[in-house]
């Protein structure tokens, strides 16, 4: 047992290292690292003593192979109560083995004490050095997380069907990705569309064209109620935002049914909602639910206590911030540019290294329990292209590293207990655009301000805010306590996101922006305004807003019922339609009347729905938010996102709207099901 316990650890250390001579190579850095490690020991402390040269490297040769021996077997037993207790066992351990080669006359050991603390000082070096030289090396770090994950597994009773992994990659529109796989940029997703194993295919969310609607939709097969990124709601009297938990929390509670597509032992990784997801990790709507995030794992012990993973994702992270202000400081050269000061870097760091190698951790950590579904969301590209543009050289970074962390998390499925399938989506698009207050030099809440009068209070709800709810998980698992992220981030996320203090009373005017779409409210009005109400409180306001140059159209409940879409192109009447095929709404694509009918039925409906010009021969928009790549109004690439899924899982028709995504991937499931416990002859 012991034997065929190292040779599958041997085994899988050739996979991840490229073979044997890949595990030559891993030995002689480990030597070559123990050397130095036992160097800088007896540097650093008088009471060791190295003799000589040959002597030095008999030593590390010992303690390297005394360290092979003995980590698979400490992860596989002590790490199950705790990676640190396994590390402190490790110490004591090699404690014992530096006072031992001492005995042979290797090295001198003064004493006891000395050997123990010159123990913890090569244990320190040899994790420094180790990750120093392996931070590029993502099959390095991930391999080395795939040996201990197999040998903590032990004899579980895992099933043999075949689970499945949904890898949304968010942001990433359908020719976008095209792009990319032409260019040659996501050579693993080429490969798998190349094999004629997965076909890619397009469907289109309809309005709001953002994550927690789409989500919703996709996951729990209801997106109702959700009119945007943010709005405010009359019921609750308080601005909703999605990326934030307790919002989040609430959005589930609205569309869950307890039946979402991750219930009855599914996973959860790095999302908004939920999906009723058995375990969950860094999703916001579970944030501070101890009953449904989970927070102990070894992948989190390890990520954040190790001092491998701990010193690689910090020096990743460094390089990361680098980067972006070397690029930002390029960017901001030209013409169109985002808001790309701090913290914005921070949030570019924890998407780009630390919530991409997390996230895939607990992807490759759940495969080894066996878990499905899995969804996890990686939200590197989408945050990088508002601020950077979706076309722009950082992006298209982004999209290649996920291209490889794709990789790693198949090459991972490959080694793991039972077989998995995989689907790859996004979401939604992006469309680029310089600002809506850059264009016309003033924010959607300062033109408001101008049409009502100073003497009317409006608020702003503008300022891009995903990057806040990007660290609030971060932060969160990395403190393991449920209520410090509430502490640390509660009030400034909400005040940095448009929301005023819940004792304040509300603005005249609320103006909630979600790209290029805004929901404007007025909270003193009950139930859904009116056009007749508005144009009796505030004259002059809808008709100055239609005749802007810089939007697009907004749709208004007239008295009566009905809606209308107003725009300096005409006016549509949204139950008859316009006369002709012509009108506002024939630039914004062939669904975009049927995105806004299903908008303008949600009781959380802002009392006037405005979305930003849309130039159709460039593709661009005008957000109202402070960004230059947007999301979740209508015109351009935002409303086109993909699906790359097995071959066999067919797609009849247009897809259109999350839900109606939602129940194909039931059917394809249910199918599969069927399918996988038929007897095989």
């Amino acid at each position: 047992m012991i034997v065929d316990f190292y040779a599958v650890q041997l085994r899988l250390l050739s996979r991840w290292t490229g073979g044997p001579s890949g595990v030559a190579r891993r030995v002689v850095a480990t030597l070559v690292t123990a050397m130095l490690a036992l160097v800088v020991t007896a540097w650093l402390l008088p009471g060791i003593t190295v003799r000589d040269v040959p002597s030095a490297a008999g030593a590390a040769v010992a303690l390297s192979a005394m360290r092979m021996l003995l980590r698979p077997a400490l992860v596989a037993y002590v790490s199950r109560v705790s990676i640190a207790v396994a590390s402190i066992v490790t110490v004591l351990v090699q404690a014992l083995a530096f006072w031992l080669i001492a005995q042979v006359g290797w090295i001198a050991v003064d004493s006891l004490m000395d050997a123990l603390v010159g123990s913890v000082i090569f244990s320190v070096v040899n994790a420094l050095v180790t990750a120093v030289l392996s931070t590029g090396d993502d099959l390095s770090f991930f391999g080395t997380l795939v040996r201990q994950l197999e040998a903590r597994r032990g004899k579980t009773d895992i099933s043999r069907a075949p689970g499945i992994v949904f890898i949304q990659l968010d942001g990433l529109a359908h020719p976008t990705i095209e792009d990319h796989l032409r260019a040659g940029r996501t050579p693993n997703l080429a490969r798998w569309l190349g094999s004629g194993g997965m076909t890619l295919d397009r469907w289109e969310p309809l309005l709001p064209t953002q994550t927690s609607a789409s989500q919703a939709g996709i996951l729990h097969g209801n997106n109702d109620g959700i009119p945007g990124f943010r709005w405010w709601d009359k019921k609750t009297e308080r601005l909703m935002v999605s990326n934030h938990p307790k919002d989040a929390r609430e959005i589930v509670r609205r569309v869950s049914n307890g039946d979402g597509l991750l219930a009855n032992g599914g996973a959860s990784i790095g999302n908004l909602v939920s999906g009723d997801a058995t375990r969950s990790f860094l999703t916001a709507a579970t944030l501070d639910d101890p009953a449904r995030e989970i927070r102990r794992s070894h992948v989190l012990d390890w990520f954040f206590v190790s001092p491998y993973s701990y010193v690689r994702w910090t020096l990743l992270s460094i390089g990361e911030i680098v980067k972006e202000l070397v690029q930002a400081r390029a960017a901001a050269r030209t013409e169109a540019h985002g808001a790309r000061a701090f913290p914005y870097p921070l949030a570019r760091a924890a998407t780009n290294v630390v919530l991409r190698h997390l996230s895939t951790a607990l992807v490759i950590e759940e495969m080894w329990r066996g878990t499905s579904p899995i969804y996890v969301d990686f939200a590197d590209y989408d945050e990088i292209a508002h601020h950077a543009g979706p076309d722009r050289v950082e992006a298209r970074d982004a999209v290649a590293g996920l291209d490889r962390i794709v990789g790693i998390i198949r090459k991972a499925a490959a080694d793991a207990p039972r077989p998995y399938r995989f689907v790859v989506l996004s979401d939604h698009g992006q469309s680029p655009g310089a600002m809506f207050a850059r264009r016309y030099r003033k924010p959607l809440e300062g033109l408001i301000q101008e049409l009502v009068g100073e003497h009317v209070k409006v608020q702003g709800a503008t300022a891009h805010v995903e990057h806040w709810g990007i660290l609030s998980p971060l932060l969160s698992e990395a403190s393991g306590i449920t209520g410090m992220t509430r502490t640390l981030t509660s009030a400034p996320f909400r005040r940095r996101a448009g929301a005023i203090d819940d004792a304040e009373k509300p603005s005249d005017i609320v103006v909630a922006a979600s790209g290029n779409l805004a929901l404007v409210s007025f909270p003193a009005m009950p139930g859904r305004a009116t056009r007749e109400a508005i144009d009796a409180t505030y004259p002059g306001l809808v008709d100055g807003l239609a005749r802007h140059p810089g939007i697009g159209l907004v749709m208004i409940r007239a008295t009566g019922g009905g809606s209308v879409v107003l725009a300096s192109g005409g006016a549509t009447d949204l139950a008859v339609g316009h006369a002709g095929g012509i009108g506002p709404l024939a630039r914004f694509g062939t669904n975009a009347a049927e995105g806004l009918r299903r908008l303008d039925a949600m009781a959380e409906c802002g009392d006037l729905v405005i979305v930003s010009m849309f130039d159709p021969e460039s593709g661009e928009v005008a957000p109202f938010e402070d960004q230059v790549g947007s999301h979740g109004g209508l015109g351009g690439r935002q409303g086109d996102a993909f699906i790359l899924h097995p071959s066999s899982w067919r797609i009849e028709g247009p897809v259109v709207g999350a839900v109606a995504l939602h129940q194909q991937i039931r059917g394809w499931l249910q199918a599969a099901a069927r399918d996988d416990s038929k007897p095989r002859g």
